[in-house]
């Protein structure tokens, strides 16, 4: 029990904890019962998760819009690629026979789930070779009939004798096949040959499967449910086995990437929540000494996390999925959230030590640490909460979740965590009743070495901003490759994905432009193709595609001048021709060939993307990228994306754009944008906090001095490293000035209770009672953001890369430079007044 001197004075904070004993069962029903809904909504939420890139945008992006559009407009616009390693091209052979098998089977899907199966370019070819003087401009059809007229003519002439002149003097008039041709390739791109028509790559190493999705919608169930059922057909037709041993198939194109990015997130989910979840729990009962910590901590963190992910699943915020950047907030908010409980719990134990009872020490505690964990929370929560004045939805959820988050963890912590101690608390030992621990060995080393750690961190203060002038303008990630899955480049959807491409000399899914009328649509192509031409929209145009190309506007016409070319064309004429060439002209002018074309004659293939829901083919135009030219560089996508946008928009001002190189150009369009007001945000607000913490000038500007070399530290040690910030890691900046603000007011809120004492004692007091507690917030708090350290997705391990280390870099100006350079500067203050005197 405690002695009536020991008891704390009576204040608001101590008759606050009275009340809440006296109630404390009613107060533990009402947190379980808002638990029980919480937690109903945050597994609610966590079952929504999308991977969707186009998630991270604002429902107002263009980018965004124009999907929309485009699912309102157009059927299926997306691909599974089954690729086939043949080890070899004796194995060709025995792969034709598994993918024709493979065919079939998927062709028997129903139509509302697949649009198309290819596996060569046969009818396509054959359509070009029947079609192909309606396919032509009229005059060079007519240009064909008169170049055969004067061939015709000559052949008579010579026949009969009446040109006097031989070969020599008088050569046969040419037929301008050849350049015609030439004109054709140079205005639409050279076919691609494929061997036997087939997708096979050239040197017999790969070949391909092409399924075109029906639908445009992009659901991980759908895409699940088609990559499934492919992958069970070859299992059952007994691949490899039955067609050659040694062969491989993988997957390529929007359907596997869809299902490859969002089972690696569940899996990266999964094992980050079993680390931070031992880890942390290892933490504590290590730091206590006793499992009922975990009790006393977890519960109150647990309703926290779950009151956080509930109250904004409300409206107006309607938060109810977590998207690719704020999948890993649980583990974040726990590692975070649990610091203000550490803080309490380590006050507790110490007032214990010194003879108070039970809940008398609980009162003290609250009393002594509410006010310091109540600002560090606010801190944090001012530094997640910066992100909601952002647009870009990668950012804004974060902000709301985690925001809120910090502030209800800290709630509950000191509505339930008081009560817990009562109840579960006794027990836990006092540190008087342990051995020395780290933080007393750290007070030491604060204490003996000041000097020197002082000297240390101004070292590397230096060398982080001398770094960081160096990087000014070089760190923004601008390849988009680095941040896919480490995994995908091994055996996922990049690496087959980049031998698909490669066989098929093109991407399957075009950027769409969408306009309103044929007219504003030809108008459009005209100006892509002069992009084209000059090189512009970041070279990165391969082809572009409208109806013109397989309806012309003109094939009446064409078909006419085609008729008289087959009137004109002699069998004697026709006799000449051989092999192949005598083959394509027969086709070019068979019965078939001279019918008019109607859009039943096109392959689907090359309607795809043009045809509406409707039926229409004569309002979007197809820009198809150049393989290999940069597709996944941010300056190329931007250029891309602004000359696309601009060449549509001065035809018609609500024409939309839309397709991948957009979405991503938008992304890191819109980071540049908000990345930095948020980073000025929180940074604002989060020193604000550090100036109004204390009812002290100097030590207010310690808190701002230790925030600001916690920065640079962390700043400095990545521009060493070469690292970059992209849409993920940007995230860490404002949550590493909250940490920051977290660790060093905390710190500063010890040392300033110690008022009245030494200086060096109270420095001493502020590391080995709070700089213990301070480091297991550390250590929690690295666990949640190392966990993502696991994960295969490149761009959220960079977040808890950056994330650490800012972790780390805080953490050590907190407890070690901080107070040594408040010990060094009272040192030298305790050596000058004996001088003066």
């Amino acid at each position: 029990m405690s002695t009536p001197d020991s008891r704390p004075p009576d204040t608001a904070a101590t008759r606050y904890v009275r009340w809440l004993l006296a109630h404390r069962a009613w107060v533990m029903l009402g947190l379980l019962l808002l638990a029980i809904g919480g937690g109903y909504r945050t597994a609610k939420t966590y079952g929504a998760l999308r991977s969707d890139i186009e998630e991270l945008l604002p429902e107002s992006a263009p980018a965004v819009a124009a999907l929309k559009e485009a699912r309102t407009r157009l059927p299926g616009l997306r691909h599974l690629g089954v690729v086939v390693d043949t080890g070899g091209p004796q194995n060709v052979d025995a792969a034709k026979r598994f993918l024709d098998d493979l065919a079939g089977r998927i062709d028997a899907y129903p139509k509302d789930e697949v649009a198309a199966v290819r596996v060569d370019v046969k009818r396509e070819r054959r359509f070009g070779e029947t079609y192909v003087l309606q396919l032509m401009e009229p005059k060079d059809v007519r240009r064909l009939t008169e170049a055969v007229e004067e061939r015709r003519d000559w052949e008579a002439s010579h026949a009969i004798g009446t040109n006097l002149l031989d070969e020599d003097e008088d050569p046969p008039p040419k037929i301008p096949v050849d350049e015609l041709k030439q004109k054709y390739e140079a205005r639409y791109g050279k076919a691609e040959p494929f061997p036997e028509d087939r997708f096979i790559a050239k040197d017999g190493q790969t070949e391909v499967l092409v399924v075109q999705a029906a639908s445009n919608e992009t659901t991980y169930e759908s895409d699940r449910e088609l990559l499934s059922k492919v992958q069970r057909d070859i299992t059952e037709l007994g691949f490899p086995d039955k067609y050659a041993p040694g062969m491989r198939v993988g997957f390529a194109a929007d359907v596997p990437t869809r299902v490859e990015e969002m089972e690696g997130l569940f899996r990266d989910l999964s094992l980050s929540g079993l680390l931070v979840t031992a880890l942390v729990l290892g933490s504590i009962v290590w730091f206590f000494r006793s499992f009922r910590a975990l009790g006393i901590l977890g519960i109150p963190l647990t309703f926290g996390t779950f009151y956080a992910f509930g109250l904004v699943a409300l409206p107006p915020l309607s938060i109810t999925y977590l998207n690719s950047n704020t999948a890993f907030l649980g583990s974040i908010v726990v590692g975070n959230g649990i610091n203000s409980g550490i803080i309490l719990l380590a006050r507790y134990r110490e007032d214990r030590g010194r003879g108070l009872g039970v809940e008398d020490a609980v009162a003290q505690a609250v009393a002594q640490t509410w006010r310091p964990t109540l600002a560090a929370a606010l801190a944090a929560s001012a530094a997640y909460g910066s992100l909601i004045f952002t647009d870009f939805r990668g950012f804004n959820q974060f902000g709301w979740i985690g925001g809120f988050g910090m502030i209800l963890c800290w709630l509950a912590t000191y509505l339930a965590a008081p009560i817990l101690i009562v109840w579960l608390g006794a027990g836990i030992r006092p540190p008087q009743q342990q051995r020395r621990g780290l933080a007393d060995r750290l007070g030491d080393v604060v204490l003996r070495r000041s000097k020197w750690v002082f000297a240390v961190t101004l070292g590397l203060s230096v060398l982080g901003g001398a770094s960081l002038f160096q990087r000014a303008d070089d760190w923004l990630e601008t390849d988009l490759t680095k941040l896919r899955r480490r995994d995908s480049w091994v055996d996922g959807e990049r690496y087959w994905g980049k031998r698909m491409d490669a066989t098929l000399h093109r991407y399957l899914t075009p950027t769409v432009v969408m306009a309103h009328s044929p007219e504003q649509a030809r108008e459009i192509e005209r100006r892509v193709r002069e992009l084209q031409h000059q090189d512009r929209a970041g070279g990165l145009v391969g082809s572009v595609r409208s109806i013109a190309q397989v309806l012309p506007p003109e094939r009446d016409k064409a078909l006419g001048e085609a008729r008289h070319l087959r009137e004109v064309l002699t069998p004697k004429l026709q006799s000449k021709l051989k092999g192949e060439e005598k083959q394509l002209v027969e086709r070019a002018l068979s019965p078939e060939a001279l019918e008019p074309l109607v859009a039943a004659d096109v392959p689907p293939v090359l309607t795809a993307g043009l045809r509406e829901h409707d039926g229409r083919l004569d309002r979007n135009v197809l820009v198809f990228p150049k393989v290999g030219a940069g597709t996944w560089d941010a300056e190329r996508m931007l250029a891309f994306t602004q000359d696309l946008r601009e060449a549509a928009r001065q035809v018609d001002p609500d024409a939309q754009v839309g397709g991948g190189i957009l979405l991503s150009s938008d992304i890191i369009t819109a980071m540049k944008r908000d990345g930095p007001r948020a980073t000025a945000i929180a940074l604002g607000v989060v020193l604000l906090i550090c100036i109004v913490a204390f009812r002290s000038v100097r030590l207010s500007a310690l808190a701002v001095v230790s925030l600001s070399v916690g920065v640079l530290l962390m700043l400095g040690a990545m521009a060493l490293s070469h690292q970059k910030l992209n849409f993920s890691n940007f995230v860490a900046l404002p949550i590493t000035f909250g940490i920051a603000a977290d660790y060093s007011i905390n710190v500063l809120k010890r040392f300033q209770f110690e008022a009245g004492k030494p200086t060096l004692e109270r420095v001493r007091g502020a590391v080995a009672h709070t700089g213990g507690a301070v480091a297991l917030c550390s250590v929690t708090t690295i666990i949640g953001f190392g966990s993502l350290l696991v994960a295969q997705n490149q761009a959220l391990f960079s977040f808890g890369l950056f994330a650490v280390a800012g972790e780390i870099a805080c953490l050590l100006t907190a407890v070690l430079s901080l107070p040594s350079a408040i010990a060094w500067l009272g040192s030298r203050r305790a050596t000058e007044r004996p001088a003066e005197a």
